[in-house]
């Protein structure tokens, strides 16, 4: 049997497998590396890196979040283990052709969605969530893009090149 060297340790802070060679941690935005300085104050050393810009910021422009440092520009935006919502429709076949816009591109996305799907045909609805409407600012009943954190700003540059290229093709 040989022997296979571990080229990887644990986050101090989140536990997420990291690479050796890491200056952050991507799940946690925790930093390994000292003198590190925020990107907008640079007489300000840096508190975490941005888990979705990949950016170093100071406490004035950035913190956790559920565990998780962002800066301002993205503390608002909904993290669910690791991946980021980038799109949210509630057309299914919308939300298929962003998928597959994403995929073409070399992106990892994922569909998420709470709706009922057809298979129910009037039997009992076993998902988790029935609700309809809003919540914190998100439409519920919506099917939803994600994408890993590190991928959203390249994936959000492709959604916006898609949309107007649709807002386009409607005029």
């Amino acid at each position: 049997m040989s022997h296979i060297e571990k080229d990887y340790s644990l986050c101090s802070l989140c536990e997420h497998k990291v690479n050796e060679t890491d200056d952050f941690c991507p799940n946690c935005g925790s930093l390994f590396i000292d003198d590190v300085y925020c990107i907008n104050h640079p007489e300000n050393e840096a508190d975490g890196v941005c888990i979705i810009c990949c950016e170093p910021y100071c406490s004035k422009c950035g913190g956790k979040v559920n565990d998780k440092f962002l800066c301002v520009d993205h503390s608002e935006y909904e993290i669910y283990q690791g991946m980021t919502r980038v799109y949210g429709i509630s057309d299914e076949s919308q939300a298929q052709y962003i998928e597959g816009c994403l995929k073409d591109a070399g992106l990892h996305p994922f569909i998420f969605s709470r709706k009922a799907g057809p298979w129910h045909m009037g039997s009992g609805d076993y998902t988790l969530f029935r609700a309809s409407g809003e919540y914190d600012g998100h439409i519920i009943n919506e099917i939803k893009v994600m994408i890993p954190c590190h991928e959203v700003i390249q994936a959000e540059e492709i959604i916006s090149e898609l949309e107007l290229e649709m807002n386009n093709n409607t005029k």
